[in-house]
């Protein structure tokens, strides 16, 4: 067994090593432009960001809700539409792939983790299709097509601007939810959402706000944004760019709006049942997030399912527990879908 968990944490500092040299982080700042907002009079950014982030927490349908309705342009197995708030370039255009089962009956939206490429959720969307169930694949801001010109990550997802990060996981909840209401147009009547990582973060937030979000699936999932990018080794530079100017405590306030935390009362209400996926030696995601997460929900009466696999964040991928995962998903979601 020791053998297996060296061999688990040497697979591990590969993996993360192999996306480490392009990560980068530049002087944290507040970021008040990337929400559309004018710089505060009396120069408190900060403050005024939180003031309003603490309002958008009263009403977080009406934050995340997009302007207008999209309009959706398929071209095969690619889906695209446009997304509010992602700029005039590429990122202002949202793509998904289509899995496509045959029979138009159960369907799901699946958020990737960050920095993922398209291609590695081949297998799980083939697989999902070929068991009935249709998933549209999308990519979240900033990733693929998406990706800002000259930068070799999606950095705006997880950064040190506070507006910026803000204003990117809106903008991929916004994506979201316009794959909900492509599969509603296309007559899916019951319709779920998978998340892995920091796309499981963000799945957390659809199902909790967006009513026609009947299942949900979060793999590698953890309790608070902020907390998850000062304790996890794959956001070191972020965090030390950030504490050089704000506490923990102002950063948890001013990403409470993105964080799984502050919407878990809704996701309780709304859902029956819910799968969670964590890797016990996860240094990303780490556990005792995940279990005070899972204490949350079960405080507020949600007791998920709280599947623990002794792999590590990169690791879930490795076969021996992709397999079990995948067929432990795959069960959720035809129970509950």
């Amino acid at each position: 067994m020791l053998g297996w968990q060296k061999f688990l944490q040497a697979r591990e500092q590969a993996l993360a090593a192999e996306g480490a040299p392009a990560k980068f982080a530049g002087s944290a700042t507040v970021g008040l432009d990337h929400l559309g907002i004018p710089p505060a009079v009396d120069g408190d950014d900060l403050a005024r960001l939180t003031a309003i982030v603490t309002r958008a927490l009263a009403d977080p349908a009406a934050f995340f809700a997009r302007p207008q309705q999209p309009v959706f342009r398929r071209q095969g197995s690619m889906l695209n539409f446009d997304s509010p708030g992602g700029g005039n370039g590429q990122n202002g255009t949202a793509r998904a792939r289509i899995y496509q089962a045959r029979r138009r009956e159960r369907a799901i939206v699946l958020l990737p983790y960050w920095n993922a490429p398209r291609s590695a959720a081949n297998p799980f969307g083939t697989l999902l299709a070929r068991c009935g169930v249709t998933c549209v694949q999308l990519s979240l801001p900033y990733h693929d097509e998406r990706r800002t010109p000259g930068v070799a990550f999606a950095r705006e997802l997880v950064c040190e601007n506070l507006g910026l990060t803000i204003q990117a996981n809106r903008q991929a909840v916004r994506d979201a939810g316009a794959c909900v209401s492509w599969l509603e147009r296309e007559g899916y009547a019951r319709i779920g959402i998978v998340g892995v990582s920091i796309g499981a973060s963000i799945a957390s937030i659809v199902a909790a706000i967006d009513k026609r979000v009947a299942s949900a699936a979060l793999l590698l999932m953890a309790d608070d944004f902020a907390d998850v990018v000062w304790s996890g080794s794959a956001t070191r530079l972020v965090r030390a760019s950030l504490e050089r100017r704000f506490t923990l405590e102002q950063v948890r306030a001013a990403w409470s709006i993105i964080s799984p935390a502050s919407h878990a009362g809704r996701l309780s209400e709304r859902l029956e049942r819910l799968l969670i996926v964590s890797g016990a030696l996860d240094t990303v995601f780490v556990p005792a997030l995940t279990s005070t997460y899972v204490e949350r929900l079960r405080g507020l009466g949600l007791d998920p399912t709280w599947i623990r696999y002794g792999c590590g964040h990169y690791t879930l991928g490795l076969p021996f527990y992709a397999a079990p995962c995948f067929l432990r998903t795959l069960a959720h979601l035809r129970a509950t879908l």
